[in-house]
């Protein structure tokens, strides 16, 4: 503790190397009794938060320091390497593949390792065969989409002293991997073809019969939400549409069929930018 100089800043490094680091850690005592280190200001009661802040320096490096934080709590480098991953395309056959299989296929080109917890690992070994073909997907929509059909959620997840791992365990209200995002151009901009017009007549036909009749035509995959369904009792083969004699587009037939089953249907794309229309 000395007297401050006019060039004195908070300041972080490492004299030693990156297999037995040596942090040398300058900070700045302020006159209101601030204590400025780099990536943190604390004061006189903040000091488990000060503990904290030792703590994370010596587990996990400068960058725990400090490099910002974002989505899970990531680091922008951190995040990029889970997006690396799954932005990976699926290039196998999903449909009847037992879900562990699948974990097994993708786990050979993640540099990521996914993580099981063991909630999720007795749900994957007593799950029936995968019942979607989403091998035209991403990594990281395709797990997501097919995960949630079995009650999961895929988490990137950062433990102090850690390499990051891609976590899978029930899904509850925390943040999760999404089944795909929303696309930052607009529906006709994406898929065009779901703007494109016709003359239909919709009578007689179940939610999943227009469904299948609609996708041959536009050639963009449509998935459901399988948990969402059977949490409202909603069964796809049942509800009867109803669409009288019109000119419309194909996103106002698919729109206006989800809504008469109670659902709600939306375009959204994959870590690739690949479109598809989800009903959920």
């Amino acid at each position: 503790i000395r007297g401050a100089n006019s060039g004195d800043r908070p300041a972080l490094e490492n004299r030693g190397s990156d297999e037995k680091p040596s942090y040398h850690v300058v900070g700045i005592l302020t006159s209101s009794n601030e204590l400025r280190l780099p990536g943190g200001v604390f004061r006189t009661s903040d000091r488990e938060k000060l503990r904290d802040y030792f703590t994370r320096l010596g587990a996990d490096g400068t960058e725990a320091i400090t490099a910002p934080t974002g989505r899970f709590g990531l680091t922008e480098k951190q995040f990029t390497a889970v997006h690396a991953d799954l932005a990976q395309p699926i290039d196998f056959v999903t449909e009847g593949l037992a879900p562990k299989s699948m974990l097994d296929k993708l786990q050979r080109r993640f540099a990521l390792r996914l993580a099981p917890d063991a909630t999720a690992e007795r749900v994957l070994r007593e799950a029936s065969p995968i019942q979607d073909e989403v091998g035209n997907l991403t990594a990281g929509t395709g797990l997501a989409l097919l995960l949630k059909s079995y009650g999961l959620v895929l988490r990137p997840e950062k433990s102090l002293g850690q390499p990051v791992v891609m976590r899978i365990t029930a899904a509850d209200d925390a943040e999760s991997w999404p089944v795909g995002w929303p696309p930052e151009r607009s529906p006709g901009e994406v898929a065009p073809v779901l703007m494109e017009f016709l003359n239909v007549e919709i009578d007689g036909y179940t939610l999943t019969e227009t469904i299948d009749a609609v996708a041959p035509r536009i050639k963009l995959p449509i998935y459901c939400d399988h948990a969402a369904l059977a949490a409202r009792k909603i069964d796809p083969n049942a509800v009867q549409i109803t669409l009288p004699r019109t000119r419309t587009f194909y996103k106002r037939v698919l729109d206006r069929a989800t809504a008469q089953a109670r659902l709600a249907g939306s375009v959204r794309v994959d870590e690739a930018g690949t479109a598809f229309y989800w009903i959920s």
